[in-house]
């Protein structure tokens, strides 16, 4: 007999070896690409939440005008503080503004850390010129610095790799004189998507060699084996049959096999095996999305349930959570400065009594964007039905009594304008109280809330002042 040159069951194991290697090596690339994608969407919205924070705590106009005279403001300062503190809490790299004019880099404002703060570094000054950028770098910045929307691109600095966010400065005239940027450490996403592709890698590889040995032995029980079998019988029955003189000792050994469903078997197994490595990884992919999923619906929960949803200032609960970390810092440090404003809304009931539900929220509402609108550079809280608080730090605490009067001032304006709907006659009753050392913070709430209930007595005329 001639010798075989392509054994049949040969070709069928390095065929569906070569099947299932590629498969995998597929499936490798496709969960590589979709959790790169994953974490570093993690990393857009983090410093994109961080920018548009600090975009909002910002006076465009005041640091435009800064930008020209190179004279700092009250603002700038208070930008540069919030700098320094944010760098360190969101564990920055670096985190400044900046403009470029004819490829050369100008500081606007820099943070440093409490580290670089303790070993006597200091800010760079404003519009102080930069050589730290190469030209090509330079450009990135100006192009960051005309678009409408925040930039992101990775570079190598020397603290390591790093994954940068450049959020244009824009004024009220619609300047677009800077950017905001803020550079985050991405060795640790690096580290981990390199694990995951070893990981997934080594998984599918050893799903592989198991998927692969297990379709060896259904090849060699279901096709290659019957074959043989059947082949073995074909011979000896040539090698019995030379001899035989009679018929009936021309018995040939039937191997007892079915070949009818062998190619179909063959292919179902196949098919099977990749169907089962598909939903394997796809499972492993629609974890993933869950457990992100999850977290972010968790992260939105905890938003709504700091915000009030009538008026979207602070809610009760953030109002808790504010009480605490302040108490803390009493405790901690012994002092602290701010002041806490209590307002109370007036004839709340009599609105909702006499023009509906409706209008008593447009009444609340109205009320409350006419003082968010005084006391912008602060915290506001609803804290009741109709009681609000306002926590005064920095500016805000240096100006109180100023911005206290600006609030009488404009609320006898509604509340004396007949020319206005009833509910849109706004009337509040206030109190504001100063923490003095030795104070908890329970003790600034209390008198805050005496000062405001005497001047609802005024206003009601119930206690007059003599």
């Amino acid at each position: 007999m001639a010798k075989r040159r392509k054994p049949i069951h040969k070709s069928l194991i390095i065929g569906s070896a070569v099947f299932v290697t590629f498969l995998c090596f597929i499936l490798s690339i496709q969960s590589y690409i979709t959790y790169s994608k994953s974490l570093y969407k993690r990393y857009d919205d983090k410093l994109e939440n961080i920018l548009t924070y600090i975009s909002n705590q910002i006076d465009m106009n005041d640091l435009y005008q800064c930008t020209l005279t190179g004279k700092k403001s009250e603002k700038y300062d208070n930008l540069q503080t919030l700098l320094n503190g944010m760098v360190d809490d969101f564990e920055l790299f670096y985190l400044y503004s900046l403009f470029t004019r004819n490829d050369s880099v100008y500081n606007i404002s820099s943070a440093t850390s409490r580290e670089e703060r303790a070993r006597g570094e200091e800010d760079m000054k404003l519009l102080e010129y930069t050589d730290a950028y190469q030209p090509a770098e330079a450009q990135k910045y100006a192009t960051a610095m005309t678009r409408n929307e925040t930039s992101f691109f990775e570079e190598d600095s020397d603290y390591g790799a790093a994954y940068t966010a450049c959020k244009p400065y824009v004024n009220s005239a619609g300047v677009h004189f800077g950017v905001l940027c803020a550079d985050i450490s991405i060795e640790e996403l690096h580290k981990t998507v390199n694990h995951y592709v070893v990981y997934n890698v080594l998984l599918t590889l050893c799903l592989g060699i198991l998927f692969g040995l297990l379709l060896f032995i259904w090849l060699r029980h279901n096709v290659t084996g019957p074959i043989l079998a059947l082949e073995k019988s074909a011979r000896h029955f040539a090698e019995k049959s030379r001899d035989k003189k009679t018929p009936d000792e021309l018995i040939f050994d039937n191997p007892d096999i079915h070949t009818n469903n062998e190619v179909e078997s063959l292919a179902n197994a196949i098919s099977q095996m990749s169907e089962d490595m598909r939903n394997y990884v796809q499972g492993i992919l629609t974890a993933e999305e869950k457990a992100r999923s999850a977290q972010e619906q968790a992260q939105d929960m905890t938003e709504l349930a700091f915000k009030d949803p009538l008026t979207h200032v602070n809610s009760k609960v953030a109002y808790d959570k504010m009480k605490d970390s302040l108490q803390e810092e009493i405790e901690t440090k012994g002092a602290a400065t701010f002041a806490l404003l209590m307002i109370d809304v007036n004839n709340l009931k009599e609105v909702n009594d006499n023009y509906g539900h409706d209008c008593g929220d447009k009444y609340i509402c109205g009320a409350c964007h006419l003082f968010c609108n005084i006391y912008k550079q602060s915290l506001v809280y609803r804290i009741g039905g109709d009681e609000f608080v306002i926590l005064l730090q920095n500016s805000n605490y240096k100006n109180r009594i100023k911005l206290l009067k600006t609030l009488d001032a404009e609320f006898q304006k509604t509340r004396n304008n007949t020319s206005r709907k009833p509910w849109e006659r706004y009337s509040v009753a206030y109190g504001m109280a100063e923490y003095k050392h030795g104070d908890s913070l329970e003790d600034v709430f209390k008198r805050a809330d005496e000062n405001m209930y005497q001047k609802k007595m005024e206003i009601k005329g119930l206690n007059k002042p003599k």
